[in-house]
C-alpha cells in the first residue's frame, strides 16, 4: 500500500523519517535525528524541474565529528565549517563574528629560505 506525500509539508515528512529511523535510541535522541536528517536532505536537494529532485549527499554534505559535545549539540550548518584545534587556550578566540575568509585549493606552507652567502677574497689585504 502506498500513498502520496506532500514533500513541502514538514510535519508529514518528519513522520515518514521518524518511522524509518525508529530504533532503540529513540528515547535518547527523540525527534532530533529525524529533524537533522530532514534538514540535511532539504539543504542538498536540487530541483531538476518537471517534479524531479536530485539529492546527492555524498558530494554536498559531510558529517564532522567534534569530540566533547553532547548529542543535543548536533546541528545542520548551511554553509562552510572550519574545524580548528585550540592551540593556545588563553589567547585564541573561540568565536569570530563576521569573519573574512579566503578559500585556497592548494597547500599553505611556510618554508624557511636557505641563507647562502659566498665571500670571495681576491687580495689578502681585503681580508
Amino acid at each position: 500500500m502506498s500513498f502520496a506525500i506532500d514533500t513541502s509539508n514538514r510535519e508529514e515528512m518528519l513522520k515518514v523519517v521518524s518511522s524509518c529511523v525508529a530504533t532503540k535510541f529513540t528515547r535518547t535522541i527523540g525527534t532530533l535525528l529525524p529533524e537533522l536528517a530532514l534538514d540535511a536532505v532539504q539543504c542538498v536537494a536540487q530541483d531538476l524541474g518537471v517534479g524531479r529532485q536530485e539529492i546527492d549527499i555524498k558530494n554536498y554534505a559531510k558529517v564532522e565529528k567534534i569530540p566533547g559535545g553532547a548529542i543535543d549539540d548536533c546541528k545542520v550548518l548551511k554553509g562552510v565549517m572550519f574545524n580548528k584545534d585550540v592551540v593556545a587556550p588563553g589567547r585564541m578566540r573561540r568565536k569570530i563574528h563576521n569573519p573574512r575568509i579566503l578559500l585556497l585549493d592548494c597547500p599553505l606552507e611556510y618554508k624557511k629560505g636557505e641563507n647562502q652567502t659566498n665571500v670571495e677574497i681576491s687580495k689578502e689585504e681585503d681580508w
